[in-house]
């Protein structure tokens, strides 16, 4: 019998749900956000925020990040207000515990037999019988049929698989793990497959509690193509689950396949919702030459004390007060800036050229 090695490019994943562990945002520049990890601890920031753009950052250091916005980075620079989120497999915390089968014939059961060895009068080595499995550095060595190649993990004879003479009955269970999850939690099932032989290529679904999850993962005839297939579960109230790989196919030639690094991983998400206050901008005139005192908020084009502070900077460059400003004395360059009362933004600096005369001295009048 020929068994084939379905190389599985397709990756299942599966919705997310937060962690306990919440990732923090470092927010850079002036912006107003309020920020809550969903499903675990809700927590809030109401900042001020001035101006038309904000960087949004995600927790450093994480290898995969997934915006609402499409993005893959770290950070993303937003432009306009409104509700943005984030989203991490946490890889680090894999539930299964021999996903890479780096420990070998242990952490999982399985509905199909390991034969310590090849069985009397075999054809073709360890796995001359469907409906057997072996865990190998390569196909070859358990089946003369089946492709040589190397695990998806290390990519050397270092490496370990599962590898599957598939049987002619459906539904039955090639991998299977009990394991612990946390209640109200997204998680992600990720496996690694390729195919072992070219003909009649592995059909599987992933399996939480005994029922099929997702779509039927059809192998590539491609021997030694791995490929990624993912789907997403969310716990519920649940705190373990019954996670498995069941094999669909029935036919008898072929239908033989390896699998690798199979991952169940928390998804964490969090939520950030985005202000962003546009900053005034204050208008300016350079005014006519001025006797004796001029009064600096005459320069300022629709001066509006109500709806704005203003702030003023002498030639020197000296912060001075609104009643200094409005008698100034000295001729040079001033700045003007306004915020905003509801807000809180500010304006950029605006400069001013005030040229101001000596007022005449008053004639001195003699009797004759």
């Amino acid at each position: 019998m020929h068994a084939l090695c379905k190389n599985i490019n397709a990756i299942v994943t599966l919705p997310l749900v937060a962690l306990w562990v919440v990732a923090f945002l470092f927010f850079t520049g002036l912006n107003a956000f309020a920020f809550k990890t969903r499903y675990y601890k809700a927590l809030t920031t109401d900042t001020t925020v001035c101006g038309s753009a904000v960087t949004l950052n995600a927790t450093t250091g994480l290898a995969n990040y997934k915006w609402n916005t499409g993005a893959t980075t770290q950070s993303i620079t937003v432009t306009s207000s409104g509700s943005y989120w984030w989203e991490n497999t946490d890889y680090t915390n894999n539930k299964v515990a021999n996903g890479d089968f780096s420990l070998g014939n242990t952490g999982f059961t399985s509905s199909y037999t390991a034969p310590a060895s090849p069985p009397p009068g075999n054809c073709c080595g360890l796995l001359s019988v469907e409906g057997n499995y072996a865990i190998a550095s390569n196909p070859r060595n358990t089946h003369t049929n089946f492709a040589s190649f190397y695990d998806h993990t290390v990519g050397t004879a270092a490496g370990k698989m599962m590898v599957i003479n598939g049987a002619a009955t459906p539904n039955v269970t090639v991998w299977q793990e009990n394991i612990t999850v946390t209640p109200n939690t997204t998680y992600v099932f990720s496996v690694w497959f390729a195919s072992v032989y070219s003909a009649n290529p592995g059909q599987l679904n992933f399996s939480i509690n005994g029922s099929p999850l997702g779509t039927t993962v059809l192998l590539s005839s491609t021997t030694g193509l791995w490929q990624n297939f993912t789907t997403t579960w969310s716990s519920g109230s649940s705190t373990s689950a019954t996670i498995g790989l069941v094999n669909q196919n029935t036919a008898t030639n072929g239908n033989d396949f390896a699998l690798d690094d199979i991952v169940f991983a928390p998804i964490t998400h969090h939520d950030i919702t985005v202000t962003l206050n546009p900053n005034p901008v204050v208008s300016t005139t350079n005014p006519s030459p001025a006797c004796a005192v001029y009064d600096l908020t005459k320069a300022i084009n629709g001066y509006d004390a109500s709806t704005y502070n203003y702030f003023f900077k002498n030639p020197a460059g000296t912060s001075i007060t609104l009643a200094n400003a409005q008698a100034i004395s000295q001729s040079g360059t001033y700045t003007i800036s306004s915020q905003n009362k509801s807000t809180g933004c500010q304006s950029a600096w605006q400069s001013v050229s005030v040229t101001i005369n000596a007022a005449p001295s008053k004639p001195i009048v003699s009797s004759l």
